[in-house]
């Protein structure tokens, strides 16, 4: 499960860029825009880092011209960017759920879900895409 956004280059980029390897280099720089922008969005609802230690760029082409994908492959972007519905959460591997400040051990838990925060989207739009 990946989360990722293209860049492709638009006139005034390949014009300032000229060449293949210069046009990558200015899609690249309009990327870590974009992550750093998604990145000041996280902060506030940052717990471990992963999902900051998840990004990183790809240079693909695309029909025959130069992109750049942003790409956040932790394990939990895609609940990040698009939430997630109500589910039950059971045990792999023992017998009860348990966890610091619960009444007593459970078989199963009813989660609500969790609401799409659009990190991604945001830091996107944030930065003129």
């Amino acid at each position: 499960m990946t989360v990722k956004a293209t860049f492709r280059p638009n006139r005034a980029s390949v014009a300032a860029a000229g060449r293949s390897e210069g046009v990558y280099r200015e899609l690249e720089r309009r990327a870590a825009k974009a992550e750093r922008l998604t990145l000041a969005l996280y902060e506030a609802h940052r717990k471990t880092g992963e999902y900051g230690r998840g990004f990183h760029t790809e240079r693909v082409r695309i029909r025959g011209q130069a992109a750049v994908r942003l790409v956040n492959n932790s394990g939990h972007a895609l609940i990040l960017e698009l939430g997630s519905r109500p589910h039950v959460i059971e045990p792999k591997d023992k017998q009860a759920l348990a966890w610091p400040g619960g009444r007593h051990p459970v078989k199963r838990v009813n989660h609500p879900g969790a609401p799409a925060l659009h990190l991604m989207r945001n830091g996107l739009r944030a930065a003129g895409r």
